[in-house]
């Protein structure tokens, strides 16, 4: 049996918490790709407006929307990653 709570407001409390150290963690990076910098920072945007809403929506007592909202983060920032556009970095 998992240690895991199903409350939704305790896994988006949990979720926003360690998605926000992992975006803290990230580094932008061009290298070779044809995608503009604006593009990129743009979606970066949104990921942090959505790690935003998530937040917003548990305070306000909403925590299945403040699950899918800080799950549209972690896509966009996953998706960032798989095509090489944001790596890893550590933070001292």
């Amino acid at each position: 049996m998992s240690n895991f709570s199903e409350d939704p407001k305790e896994r988006a409390g949990r979720y926003i918490a360690n998605f926000s150290i992992a975006l803290e963690k990230i580094t932008m990076t061009h290298g070779d790709s044809v995608v503009l910098a604006a593009n990129i920072s743009r979606v970066t945007d949104a990921v942090r407006r959505y790690l935003d809403d998530a937040q917003h929506y548990l305070n306000e007592g909403r925590p299945t929307t403040s699950l899918a909202s800080i799950a549209y983060a972690e896509g966009l920032l996953d998706a960032l990653t798989f095509l090489e556009l944001a790596r890893p970095r550590n933070l001292q």
